[in-house]
């Protein structure tokens, strides 16, 4: 029984992490700096490490698409943190 429970512990941890990581790029994607302060300060040091990770990742990643895109001859979207509206 011990076993099962950590076992529901792990997964309940992994999903708390997943969905920190993921509302804390969300509301990145929409420019929303103050929240998304809120987000990062809320998070642990652990969490704080994974998310630098995994932006530097996606932003290398997300570069090379744009790059290989402009290569193709498709246009870029706009970029939507630089929306004045």
């Amino acid at each position: 029984m011990d076993q099962a429970l950590a076992v529901v512990l792990k997964v309940i941890g992994t999903a708390s992490r997943t969905r920190a990581l993921h509302n804390a790029m969300s509301v990145a994607a929409h420019g929303d700096r103050r929240q998304l302060a809120a987000h990062l300060e809320a998070m642990t040091p652990g969490q704080l490490v994974e998310m630098a990770a995994a932006a530097r990742l996606l932003s290398t990643e997300a570069d090379q698409a744009l790059t290989r895109s402009a290569s193709h001859g498709c246009a870029a979207p706009a970029d939507p943190a630089s929306d004045s509206a």
